[in-house]
């Protein structure tokens, strides 16, 4: 029990030290919405939200983040996420949101162990692509087409039933839950197969896949 009891001590005494292994770069982006009707995240891997925002305006913002250890010591660390971000880069009429990193984060282990949570406000009616592989992703509002394509990863949806024309959702191994207002669609397992949904009004197209996850999809009133 002596013996329960010090260890028990000992690793409530080590626990904040670990919970403080992290250092965090918070950043913000804004450029104007003008012209801009389709948005790509470029977010390789890392949790991401969508959300509706001033009808004028994109917006990026939140937090990159490293973990560090007695061989790559805070300050190093902090020096290198202090110049990742993510911006707009704008071609026409798409805008890209990628990953910036500065003169202290170059190299692979920067690109590799750096932890992006994203935000993006866009106004409404705007159409999303990901090219978002890995991680968390939640997209809620009113929005053009939308297309998702992620190998691991949970995908959550909540969007208005009247803005939906076409619905496509499937994954190869997880769980697809589809709430269409009047009707849920639940499948699961390996290859559980595709819940697709159509109607002759709307105008968004949804086309919803995670190779490994669960998707989450709910049409609003």
């Amino acid at each position: 029990m002596r013996n329960t009891l010090f260890l028990t001590a000992v690793l409530c005494a080590a626990s904040p030290a670990l919970a403080n292994h992290e250092v965090k770069h918070l950043f913000e982006h804004s450029i104007p919405a003008a012209g801009i009707h389709r948005v790509v995240i470029d977010i390789p891997a890392g949790d991401v939200t969508v959300h509706n925002g001033a009808s004028g305006t994109l917006t990026v913002k939140g937090h990159a983040s490293r973990e560090f250890d007695g061989t790559n010591p805070r300050e190093k660390n902090q020096k290198i996420v202090d110049d990742v971000s993510a911006d707009f880069f704008v071609s026409n009429e798409e805008a890209v949101v990628r990953r910036r990193f500065g003169p202290n984060a170059q190299g692979w282990r920067a690109s590799h162990f750096t932890d992006f949570h994203v935000t993006i406000e866009v106004p409404p009616g705007t159409s999303l692509e990901f090219a978002t592989k890995y991680g968390d992703v939640n997209i809620d509002g009113v929005f053009g087409d939308i297309m998702v394509d992620m190998r691991a990863g949970d995908l959550n949806v909540r969007t208005p039933r009247a803005n939906v024309r076409e619905l496509a959702a499937s994954c190869r191994v997880g769980d697809v839950t589809t709430n269409l207002g009047h009707e849920i669609i639940s499948r699961s397992g390996l290859f559980p197969g595709t819940t697709r949904w159509e109607k002759d009004s709307g105008s968004s197209r949804l086309n919803l896949h995670v190779t490994a996850g669960d998707i989450d999809v709910k049409l609003t009133q």
